[in-house]
């Protein structure tokens, strides 16, 4: 029994180790990537890029600009600077610059990779879309979607079952699969208005939820066959073109029209999901969307017909393929970690080293352990398992062999 609580004191300190020296190396030798700020200009037709740690300001053909000329060539970002310096434009490619005009257009959207794979809500506030008031109110209940819709009162936590009822056979009556596999909406009072939830069901069709004036609005949102959404983000921008970015399962950036409910397919390639992180700035010309992976920089401008008017891409090398990286590969088999950027769970996440230095390393310091052994002159068959451990753990194992020695056979 004690041999078998030693190697479990063991395994706990390998899996420490394995978590601890990997991060306290990185800390120590990682290099901070400071990534350029870039979008699309409206007067020259060309991105311009904001390199923050050389505080340099060029496009993409390596003309360099002054600050100043570098916001006068980006007038709807830098919209309040420019009107204090009086350098601001009338007009635009023959168009009349209204304040409303900008302010009505100018959008912004963020999505990391980690908000996706990311715990769910278990319960959602409905909102009384047509109160009549000028700001919206909490509701005192909230609905979770399993084999039915169900409302639970906030203060009793019990069921409104009439209210159930009337939802559950309105969805059923639209052909609604229960149980729900998305719910997606702003669930917070602080938006303009209230357009409810996107709601993808048990068969991956999409549908429009909403209460008026307590009765259940419901829409059936055509989908073209084997499309597939994974990931919904309603968003509540002024000028109400469109209720949500949608992303499908093939890593497709899909716009569903308000009014008519369109499904608008974005031409952006480049975009993962799991390691990617997106950005889309829109303003009264232009869509700029920027995708940010490990080791690539991808810019692309999209016209208000959502189209391509141009791309720009940076790329880096990876950790692993920096000098750096390749010394950690050397020296640790792995890496244990129990966060991770590409998710919000807390759990587990384990990255073995790239390529075979590391077995070498390993087998080297299993090797080492050997001689120790031998000079101690014991039976190397009796540390047959620790040797083992070392060949396969590598430091992480030799560190905890080391904390709990072996002294059953000494």
């Amino acid at each position: 029994m004690e041999k078998v609580s030693r190697y479990l004191l063991v395994f706990i300190a390998i899996l420490t180790l394995a978590i601890i020296l990997p991060r306290l190396y990185w800390m120590a030798f990682e290099k901070p990537v400071r990534k350029p700020f870039i979008l699309y200009s409206c007067i020259n037709d060309d991105f311009m890029i904001h390199r923050i740690s050389e505080k340099t300001w060029e496009d993409t053909k390596g003309q360099q600009y002054t600050r100043e000329e570098y916001e006068q060539k980006l007038p709807m970002m830098f919209l309040k600077q420019l009107l204090a310096s009086g350098t601001m434009p009338d007009s635009v490619n023959g168009v009349k610059l209204d304040m409303r005009d900008i302010a009505r257009e100018k959008s912004f959207f963020r999505l990391k990779a980690n908000e996706i794979d990311a715990p769910a809500p278990a319960l959602y506030p409905l909102f009384e879309s047509q109160s009549g008031r000028a700001m919206l109110d909490l509701p005192d209940d909230f609905f979770r979607i399993t084999w039915r819709i169900e409302f639970i009162d906030a203060a009793t936590n019990m069921v409104l079952e009439e209210k159930s009822q009337l939802f559950s056979a309105t969805l059923f009556q639209y052909g609604f699969s229960f149980p729900a596999k998305t719910i997606s909406g702003l669930a917070t009072p602080r938006k303009s208005v209230d357009e409810g939830y996107l709601i993808v069901d048990a068969k991956d069709q999409l549908f429009h939820l909403k209460m008026i004036k307590g009765k259940p609005y419901v829409k059936t949102i055509n989908v073209p066959e084997g499309l597939k959404f994974k990931y919904i983000s309603c968003v509540d921008f002024k000028n109400k073109d469109f209720y949500a970015y949608l992303f499908s399962d093939k890593n497709e950036i899909y716009i569903l029209t308000q009014g008519d409910y369109e499904l608008i397919k974005w031409p952006v390639e480049g975009f993962d999901r799991s390691n990617s992180d997106l950005k889309i700035y829109g303003d009264l010309f232009n869509f700029t969307v920027v995708i940010e992976s490990e080791n690539q920089f991808k810019v692309i401008a999209l016209d208000l017909d959502y189209q391509v008017v141009d791309t720009y891409t940076e790329t880096r090398k990876l950790k692993e393929e920096q000098t750096e990286g390749k010394i950690f590969a050397s020296l640790f088999p792995a890496q244990v970690s129990m966060t991770s950027d590409s998710s919000k769970f807390i759990r587990f996440y384990v990255s073995i080293s790239k390529g075979l230095n590391w077995i070498i390393f390993n087998l080297l310091l299993m090797a080492f352990h050997f001689t120790l052994l031998f000079k101690r002159k014991v039976k190397l068959k009796n540390h047959l398992a620790d040797l083992g451990i070392v060949a396969v753990s590598g430091i992480f194992g030799l560190i905890a062999i080391w904390i709990f020695p072996n002294k059953f056979f000494d």
